[in-house]
């Protein structure tokens, strides 16, 4: 029985007074009196006065500040410690850490609100997405940047694609090119970010200053173009992932080119034979819808249009000129004349002053990133997994003899060794020495981790120091420098076969 019970059952069934029930319970009159004559209301009972918080009456402030922080350049917005510092200004008493604890809540929910719900776009047939993307590959040996240039189709999820060795305007305009003759059409509408190779200035709205060479192709090829929003990379979601998917499939782990035109056609041939598969949503082959889209696409113009930028230039003393950074020599130039350059995306074509002539023509040089690549690093890996050495990515970007010195040997235990062998010579001299040697030891049959030394010593120019004789003075001269004739015990051995 609680209290207040008590309390009623001594006022109702005992009759007590009101002092009685106070002395006998050793509360006050009051508390008596309340309980025994009054009505109880439980929830009224178990509210208790809220306490006032410190930052009460100071919420509005700190909200009027953060919405006016939306309507100004991010570098000058109010920081939370500029908010506590306003807020001392008006008479606030409470801590830096109350105050930076509800802006944080504030800006969270201020945050949840500007978040629009996302709306399911209908995609239509003969309308494309375009992105770039960069990844790593080996080329001469080395790591370098290499560029995707993807153009996907929503309504089929078709995609084609083409690797190149910048973004620069003359690289994205011809590899756009080379897509549509690949799909045999142009896309009715292509949507695009704001690449600076397509866009100079982002104007209200959805206009656009584009270059000149963008709007040139753009009328040559009568295609209309969309862009995204400035930071909404996923209005063009569908070439994101398309994007993604490439280089998981396509261009995982570290792909090996050597000659480009060959990479691209190969990599066309994989894009083709995708399409063999079920569209994730529609249920349908790949191949199946992109024949809609092919039946909406733009027929191709007659004749391609040349893409090209041109430059003039100065010859220097040395009889060169500068071009995108990269120095190119004009052979029987004269110095300080001037030239005309016709750049194009693989190579340049230098005239005289006119235009005319031409002078000379040259591949062109791009500046791609490389980076040296660890061999030993890599190859190190499979001392202690010989058998997965067949499909190493890295032993088949080495040359050639350097995978058959490996993979020739008579078990994994060789193989093992054989693997420890080429790290130490990898470590101890560059890639060069390592191929001599390891096509010496090939051809003597010499492949042991001592013969693979001494020949990458040798091939390394090293000298190979020869232990000379320990001088010892206690051997008498005639002893140390007889030199017996063992010509008579040949003379025996033949007699004796004879009889």
């Amino acid at each position: 029985m609680t209290q207040i019970d008590y309390i009623k059952h001594l006022r109702e069934n005992e009759g007590a007074s009101i002092s009685e029930i106070a002395s006998r319970l050793k509360c006050s009159w009051k508390t008596a009196k309340k309980y025994a004559d009054g009505e109880v209301d439980l929830q009224k009972r178990h509210r208790r006065a809220r306490k006032k918080t410190v930052m009460e009456g100071y919420e509005e402030f700190i909200e009027a500040m953060l919405e006016e922080n939306q309507l100004i350049p991010r570098k000058q917005r109010k920081t939370a410690k500029a908010i506590f510092d306003e807020l001392q200004k008006i008479g606030y008493q409470g801590s830096e850490r109350t105050v930076r604890d509800y802006v944080c809540k504030i800006k969270q929910q201020m945050r949840i609100m500007s978040q629009t719900q996302a709306v399911r776009l209908e995609h239509f047939p003969g309308e494309a997405q375009v992105d770039f993307t960069e990844f790593q590959a080996i080329c001469s040996k080395k790591l370098k940047t290499f560029h995707l240039l993807v153009m996907s189709f929503p309504y089929s999820n078709a995609r084609v694609g083409m690797i190149l060795p910048s973004e620069n305007m003359v690289c994205f305009l011809h590899g756009l090119q080379v897509l549509f003759h690949l799909i045999g059409g142009v896309p009715r509408v292509i949507r695009f970010d704001n690449l600076s190779a397509a866009v100079t200035k982002v104007l209200p709205g959805t206009d656009r200053a584009l270059t000149e060479m963008f709007k040139q192709f753009q009328w040559h090829y009568r295609f209309k173009t969309e862009f995204c929003n400035p930071g909404k990379g996923q209005e063009k979601g569908h070439v994101e992932v398309a994007v993604g998917y490439s280089l998981s499939n396509n261009l995982n782990s570290l792909p090996t080119i050597d000659d480009l035109n060959t990479f691209n056609q190969n990599l066309h041939e994989e894009m083709l034979a995708d399409r063999n598969r079920i569209h994730y949503e529609k249920r349908v082959l790949i191949s199946e819808l992109w024949k809609d889209d092919e039946k909406h696409l733009l027929q191709l113009p007659s004749r391609p249009l040349e893409i090209v930028q041109m430059h003039a230039f100065t010859v220097n003393k040395y009889g060169e000129i500068k071009v995108d950074g990269q120095i190119y020599r004009i052979p029987n130039a004269v110095p300080q004349s001037r030239v005309m350059v016709k750049a194009f995306w693989d190579h340049l074509e230098i005239m005289d002053r006119y235009g005319e002539v031409v002078l000379h023509t040259t591949p062109r040089i791009y500046f791609q990133k490389a980076e040296n690549i660890d061999w030993a690093a890599r190859l190190e890996i499979f001392i202690t997994k010989p058998r997965a050495a067949e499909r190493a990515v890295c032993l088949k970007a080495l040359p050639d003899v350097i995978e058959e010195y490996i993979l020739t040997a008579a078990d994994l235990k060789e193989r093992r060794q054989r693997i420890i062998a080429m790290v130490e010579i990898l470590r101890q001299y560059p890639l060069d020495v390592a191929v001599k040697t390891a096509r010496t030891a090939l051809e003597y049959g010499k492949t042991d981790i001592s013969s693979l030394k001494i020949f990458a010593a040798h091939q390394a120019g090293e000298l190979i120091r020869v232990s000379e004789p320990i001088e010892e003075p206690w051997t008498p001269s005639e002893v140390a420098q007889w030199q017996p004739d063992l010509s008579i015990y040949d003379r025996l051995g033949v007699i004796g076969h004879g009889k």
